[in-house]
């Protein structure tokens, strides 16, 4: 392997990387802030905002899922 492909390799995993963290954190966020949003509407402190949370993580994991499963198929 010469020093071109170890490069193109290795920015392609940090990109991969950096797609999983992305695709982990902002679901939660997202999740997080529509939470205390509806929350403080209702008056609910903390109801929705667990509900929400629970929501950002299960999302979170399909879309690792489904980052894993189309790696997968690129690697073949």
């Amino acid at each position: 392997m010469d020093k071109k492909n170890k490069w193109l390799d290795a920015l392609e995993n940090l990109s991969l990387i950096s797609q999983i963290g992305i695709s982990m954190v902002s679901p939660i966020i997202v999740c997080v802030l529509i939470g205390n949003f509806l929350d403080k509407k209702m008056n609910t402190q903390p109801l929705f905002l667990f509900i929400f949370i629970v929501l950002g993580v299960a999302s979170s994991f399909v879309n690792l899922y489904k980052i894993a499963l189309r790696d997968k198929k690129k690697r073949k």
